[in-house]
């Protein structure tokens, strides 16, 4: 099933009942990548209670199943809007309790995250070859979103480009990929490795504006 049609399946007939079966689907997806699984469509039915069948019209490939699940978990400002609340007015601390929050959220949900990381690399692989008309995006941008939203407090001191080129560097330092390199390069544990993610990301703020200070690219 192409994506417009898996789209198209989605949104006729029946609402209430396909969203409760989508929603089976994805808990049963989770709970076996939580028990440290890399689940089939077929198995991923089985947990659910549904035949395959069913399960393929949802989604008919693996990587549409756990961009799914991204979807659902990913951080967004309507979604985790304790993220959002009071933020402080100091960039520094702003970016800090995005990344802290983030970081705890993640880690106690890391076999999720791996999975999730996996299926990005999958979708990847997938469309390597494939026309660039034809690619999906394989991630989103929400973490760089985040990041744009912590360093608002410094758009008076530093230029667009600037602003960009910190945004970007800080998507570095926390979310999936840095929960990886925290646990298996640097073999943290949890509390060291939120600690070291915290420190990286204040260090770039701080080295950004020492740049815009001195005039230094």
């Amino acid at each position: 099933m192409s994506f417009s049609r898996q789209e198209k399946f989605l949104s006729s007939g029946r609402q209430n009942q396909k969203q409760r079966t989508r929603e089976a689907l994805l808990d049963a997806a989770m709970t076996l990548a939580r028990d440290g699984q890399s689940p089939s469509i077929a198995e991923v039915a089985e947990a659910a209670r549904v035949s395959p069948a069913t399960a393929y019209r949802y989604y008919p490939n693996p990587g549409s199943l756990w961009a799914d699940v991204a979807s659902r978990m990913q951080i967004t400002a309507t979604g985790f809007p304790e993220l959002l609340e009071e933020l402080p007015d100091d960039a520094e601390e702003r970016i800090d309790k995005i990344v802290r929050i983030t970081a705890e959220m993640q880690f106690a949900d890391e076999a999720v995250w791996r999975r999730l990381v996996r299926a990005a690399l999958d979708r990847w692989f997938d469309q390597a070859n494939a026309p660039e008309a034809e690619r999906v995006p394989i991630r989103g941008n929400t973490r760089l979103e985040m990041a744009h939203l912590a360093i608002e407090p410094l758009a008076d001191r530093l230029t667009p480009d600037q602003m960009d080129r910190l945004a970007n560097a800080l998507t570095f330092v926390y979310g999936m990929e840095a929960l990886v390199t925290t646990r298996d390069t640097c073999d943290l544990d949890t509390a060291t490795a939120i600690d070291t993610m915290r420190w990286a990301a204040r260090a770039l703020i701080r080295a950004a504006l020492a740049e815009a200070e001195t005039g230094t690219p």
